[in-house]
């Protein structure tokens, strides 16, 4: 077992309010690994998503499961797949317009109205390409629970780390309410498990 002191957030003396996102098709208009990750593995977008979709379909496997399996195969030898170089692709995702003053806009407004405006992602996209946004190195982001690799001692993905689906979105609505923001801390279950 893990010796990890997790750190949970405290209700403030002042409101709190979470506003909690989507990604794709919410805060950008398209899918982030159509903006260049699978131009870059030779895919047309329309066949990337068909593949990773009927893998899905025959092999009763989850759907994000499937695309991160289809990303990872399809970059060998064709790109480095590394947190480092999605996060590179992440920083060159569209954004809708307003959404890069959005967050501080809103955070400043509950300011002034006496509340405390908190952003979180919740998203079936990749972690690794949220973070390399301009908006979440901005720091817009409380949190961001995605879908994302583990990665070995030369940053190269090799397995999913963490999947996030539609109805596991719902567990971290739960943890944001808590305050138990670590997908690993056990606090949202009504107590810490033995060790």
């Amino acid at each position: 077992m893990s010796d990890v002191e997790y750190v949970r957030k405290h209700k403030e003396a002042l409101p709190v309010l979470a506003i909690c996102y989507d990604f794709d098709k919410t805060l950008s208009p398209t899918d982030m690994q159509a903006q260049g990750f699978i131009q870059s593995v030779e895919y047309d977008v329309p066949d990337f998503w068909k593949r990773s979709n009927g893998l899905a379909a025959d092999n009763e496997m989850d759907q994000n499961l499937a695309y991160m399996y289809v990303m990872k195969q399809a970059s060998a030898g064709k790109v480095l797949f590394t947190k480092k170089t999605l996060a590179e692709y992440g920083a060159k995702v569209e954004l809708f317009p307003g959404v890069k003053e959005w967050f501080e806009r809103i955070r400043k407004y509950g300011k002034e109205n006496g509340v405390i405006v908190e952003h979180y992602i919740i998203s079936s996209g990749l972690k690794e390409m949220i973070e390399g946004t301009s908006v979440a190195q901005a720091g817009a982001f409380e949190k961001i629970y995605a879908s994302s690799f583990y990665y070995d001692k030369d940053g190269v993905a090799v397995w999913p780390a963490q999947v996030v689906n539609y109805t596991g979105k719902t567990q971290f609505l739960f943890r944001i309410e808590k305050g138990v923001l670590d997908i690993n801390d056990p606090g949202v279950h009504g107590g810490i498990r033995p060790q």
